[in-house]
């Protein structure tokens, strides 16, 4: 035993080296299958959190509504490549319709409005002419009564078959005349020396048959009773547009019209007309008849009177100045992003970036039997929305009285609000950099070469 123990001794190193190769093995081969084992756990764990992840993975297609009160269509299933095929191709699709909606719509609200002064807005064709074209634009849209100029406005109620009542200056000589001869014809065959009471009432019977007569030919003669006095430049205060506007006259005479305030007449001109227009859409028949007085829709436009677009005008050739030789700041119309405001109205829409809301008030002596097919014409004109409607009752004999024959079918007279919308896809590019830059207009890479 001493032997063994000593040759250990004396061979230690060997030894132990032996027991660690011998012990290493076994305690190798455990913690190895124990680390594989914990391993191979982690791994699978991870395949199968991927596999419940692809195995539940949901996707959501939709496909967007383009009209309001339309409902998107949406499904979430689990991903498909047919189905999302089929997805990616409805969406294109409701695209290409919804800018061909858009096209639509904005070719609508055009409408063939156009410059009335193409050789001055937006930028004046010759800057040596511009002084005149501004002058000869302004007596094209006022009149002129020492030039005996009409304004266009006349010409814009011609269009629409309106007309005034008869002359009451005539009618009331054309009455004198029938009462005197009847009196004397009476006095004659009487040869009392006066008439009697019978004859007074027989007489006082044919003088209101004859200007009743007077007034139903007149009705028959026009398709509107309408004159230049309906313009209300009042109907929304310090806001209204100014219809005609004011003529040479009427200016101070150093002060020539702005670029602003002819692109404001054009507008104020577009508005004007498209509300007119409606009004002779409603009194023509499907076929193109316009119908007279008698058989028409709308018998009366008593008041019209719009919004002026909201403008600042000033002289483009200088800069204002205070006292000290500062620039004056200029309040200007900012263009909100927001395009609705409940308060506003029953729409809530507002001017923004996209478009102009410009409102009008009319008020209408018209068929009560026929009011929907007169809110259906303003639909059919432009972007015309009523906001509201105020009704009341007709007094035909003191309409009559002033010449006013609205025929047999009940009527009724009615003030209307409304809201007429303006897409600047169209109107911008016909805008003076002045009209631009008080309406907020953002353009990127542009230049009209702004104003002299």
């Amino acid at each position: 035993m001493k032997g063994i123990l000593g040759w250990i001794k004396s061979h230690l190193i060997m030894v132990v080296s032996t027991v660690v190769i011998v012990v290493s093995i076994p305690l190798g081969w455990m913690f190895s299958s124990k680390w594989n084992a914990d391993i191979r756990e982690k791994q699978e764990q991870r395949v199968s959190q991927a596999y419940n992840k692809v195995k539940n993975a949901k996707v959501t297609y939709v496909i967007p509504s383009l009209l309001p009160g339309e409902q998107a269509v949406t499904e979430t299933r689990a991903p498909n490549r047919y189905v999302t095929e089929f997805y990616e191709a409805q969406r294109k699709e409701r695209e290409a319709q919804a800018a061909e909606v858009v096209t639509t719509v904005i070719a609508f609200n055009k409408n063939g409005h156009k410059l009335l002064a193409p050789d001055l807005l937006p930028v004046p064709s010759n800057r040596q002419q511009e002084t005149r074209l501004k002058y000869e634009f302004l007596d094209r849209m006022a009149g002129d009564p020492v030039t005996g100029a009409t304004t266009i406005y006349r010409d814009l109620l011609r269009s629409i078959g309106a007309g005034e009542v008869p002359d009451p200056v005539k009618l009331a000589t054309t009455i004198q005349d029938l009462q005197t001869r009847e009196m004397e014809r009476m006095v004659a065959e009487s040869g009392a020396g006066s008439i009697s009471p019978e004859e007074q009432d027989q007489l006082r019977k044919l003088l209101a048959d004859r200007r009743l007569a007077e007034a139903q030919r007149r009705a028959r003669d026009v398709s509107v009773f309408m004159t230049m006095a309906a313009f209300d430049s009042q109907a929304f205060g310090p806001t209204s547009a100014q219809i005609p506007p004011a003529d040479q006259r009427a200016r101070p005479a150093t002060v020539a019209p702005s670029l602003a305030e002819a692109f404001s007449w054009n507008f104020d001109y577009w508005v004007v007309s498209d509300l007119l227009r409606a009004v002779d859409k409603a009194n023509t028949d499907a076929g193109g008849t316009r119908a007279n007085v008698e058989n028409a829709l709308v018998k009366r436009v008593e008041r019209i009177g719009v919004e002026a677009l909201p403008v600042v005008v000033k002289e483009e050739t200088t800069q204002q100045t205070d006292s000290f030789g500062q620039p004056i700041e200029t309040e200007v119309f900012e263009a909100s992003s927001e395009s609705t405001d409940p308060s506003r109205s029953v729409t809530g829409r507002k001017s923004n970036a996209e478009y102009d809301v410009i409102r009008a008030r009319m008020t209408l002596v018209v068929d009560a039997e026929r009011l929907p097919r007169l809110f259906k014409a303003f639909s059919e004109t432009n972007l015309i929305t009523v906001l509201d409607m105020d009704v009341r009752e007709v007094d035909l004999w003191a309409d009559l009285r002033q010449g006013y024959y609205y025929g047999k079918a009940p009527v009724v007279r009615v003030d209307l609000e409304l809201e007429t919308v303006w897409h600047r896809d169209w109107t911008v590019p016909m805008m003076p950099a002045s009209v631009k830059s008080a309406l907020g207009v953002v353009e990127s890479g542009t230049s009209d070469g702004g104003e002299g």
